[in-house]
């Protein structure tokens, strides 16, 4: 019953190990996945507010420079109505470049298909504007100079503003489109350090702003393209497309968030809209595109450990179960033992008392002899049986035992039982000891020692018994033992073809480790199989 205590109270502990694992799985699940909710968050709002004051600082100085970039746009303007659309720029430009270190301002004229065709900025010749011609048409029909916001132009990595109208050629007002742009070298430094912080993100795939004014698309401020790289025209065409359809999508200022996979990659890409602090009529959308590779192989390993603790757990429900039921077999076996125990004692006893009745009245006779032999086995049984159900609930107090003594004994009381099968039994006892022992338990290391002697050893063999100081060993010839461990197992029989439960050298090893009594076995075909106990001794004084 104990046994099956522990089994139930193991399997119990498994449940609440499955139980706290669903548990732990939850908490942390439901962890990483807040926790990686808010660090994409603050990450997108962090590169949200630093881009924004970047706008901010871009748009302050736009309204800085705006009336001396409408006056220098003029100037140019006078200049080419007096010249033909090829003429050299170089003149113009550098009078309007007068007094400003590193000319900002920079000239395109383009032809009447609006691709440029003579600017003092080199690497835009060529570069058509048809992705702009609507504003231009606008800017025409209210009388205008158009004049844009910021725009961070790709092939520089500068913000630039723009000033554009049509000029008027032999009689043809829309002859060619004339554009003056102003760089805002000063805010190179603030967008070097907004890239770097990107750069340094790995999570981080792409960034952009797309702004809107006056009903007219601005740009977007991409960071993570290459400086080298210019869009053309239906690229721009298919950006603006992208970006107004994303603008008409959000009408608030929530925070949007989309998950995707893309060739066997995780995205996470955010974005929002809001309007310029320092002008209402642009508005600003945000996007953040994000790896979320780290962020589901945690969810898979996370996944994996569940799997491998369910695992765990069903495999050691599976062995205690197994464990459970061996229990339940050994149990069975003690009732049975308990059961035996009964009904042996009642005619065990009128045996013994008939067989002592028919001696005083016939005497002695090899027949009498068989049976009292076969009695003290039963009664050799019967008290081993009556030890293993009483130790539970008996305490066997240590007493001053002379080992010598009770080994004498017990070879006595088995010498009719060795006759009985045709074997001897030889004491070489050669001195005197005392131990501290339970004389009951010490008398059930002996008996059960002989006994398994007697059992296992050859027809007409002698088992000799040695006592030299506190070392007691019992010598038998037989078959070799195979496994000298298992000897000492409850219910472990080697050779099942001889009678037996398998009780009795199991009992000798609980009292052995009771006492601190030291065994060894010895077990070979050419000397035969020796059991040894070494005895703790006591002093003289004390024997005595």
């Amino acid at each position: 019953m104990k046994n099956i205590k522990i089994s139930s109270f193991i399997f119990i502990l498994i449940a609440i190990f499955l139980i706290m694992n669903f548990v732990g799985y939850k908490l942390l699940y439901d962890n990483i996945r807040s926790n990686h909710e808010k660090d994409t968050k603050i990450l997108f709002h962090t590169i949200k507010d630093e881009t924004s004051n970047l706008l901010v600082k871009a748009i302050q100085q736009y309204k800085i420079q705006k009336q001396t970039l409408l006056q220098k746009h003029r100037i140019v303007e006078k200049y080419m109505n007096n010249h033909d659309l090829n003429v050299s720029l170089d003149e113009i430009h550098r009078k309007i470049n007068e007094g400003h270190p590193g000319t900002p301002y920079d000239i395109y004229i383009t032809d009447k298909n609006l691709t440029i065709r003579n600017t003092t900025y080199e690497k835009d010749m060529g570069f058509n504007l048809g992705f702009a011609k609507k504003t231009f048409e606008e800017n025409k029909a209210q009388g205008i100079i158009g004049c844009s916001y910021p725009i961070r132009e790709i092939g520089t990595g500068y913000f630039l503003s723009y000033t554009s109208n049509y000029l008027s050629k032999n009689g043809d007002d829309r002859a060619a489109i004339l554009q003056v742009s102003y760089t805002y070298k000063s805010m190179a430094y603030e967008l070097e350090r907004i890239e770097k912080q990107i750069r340094e993100n790995s999570v981080i795939q792409d960034v952009k702003a797309y702004s809107f004014g006056n009903n007219s698309f601005i740009y977007d401020m991409v960071i993570d393209d290459s400086p080298s790289y210019i869009h053309s025209s239906e690229e721009l065409l298919s950006i603006q497309k992208k970006a107004k359809k994303l603008s008409q999508k959000l009408d608030n200022s929530d925070l949007n968030i989309e998950n995707f996979s893309k060739d066997g990659k995780h995205y996470q890409r955010l974005y929002m809209s809001t309007h310029s602090p320092v002008a209402e009529d642009i508005k600003v959308v945000y996007t953040l595109l994000l790896n979320d590779d780290n962020y589901y192989s945690q969810l898979t390993w996370l996944n994996i450990l569940l799997i491998l603790s369910i695992i765990l757990g069903i495999a050691g429900i599976l062995f205690i179960s197994k464990v459970r039921s061996k229990e339940l077999r050994l149990m069975e076996q003690d009732k049975f033992v308990q059961s035996a125990m009964h009904e042996i004692k009642t005619p065990l006893s009128i045996i013994t008392l008939n067989n002592e009745l028919r001696e005083i009245e016939f005497g002695k006779d090899i027949y009498s002899e068989e049976i009292n032999a076969a009695l003290k086995l039963l009664h050799h049984s019967y008290n081993s049986m009556g030890y293993i159900i009483s130790k539970e609930a008996l305490t066997y107090e240590k007493e001053l035992t002379d080992l010598s003594k009770i080994v004498k004994e017990r070879i006595e009381f088995f010498q009719t039982i060795a006759k009985a099968n045709d074997k001897k039994i030889k004491a070489n006892i050669n001195s005197t000891c005392h131990i501290e022992i339970s004389p009951i338990e010490l008398t059930r290391l002996i008996d059960n020692n002989l006994s398994n002697a007697l059992k296992y050893s050859k027809a007409g063999s002698t088992v000799e018994v040695t006592l030299h100081d506190t070392v007691l060993s019992f010598h038998s010839q037989g078959d070799p033992i195979r496994d000298k461990e298992k000897v000492f197992e409850k219910y472990f029989r080697e050779n099942s073809t001889v009678g037996g439960y398998g009780l009795g050298l199991s009992i000798v090893k609980e009292i052995a480790d009771k006492y601190g009594i030291e065994m060894k076995v010895a077990s070979d075909i050419h000397n035969g199989t020796v059991f040894t106990y070494i005895f703790r001794p006591v002093s003289q004084e004390r024997s005595r």
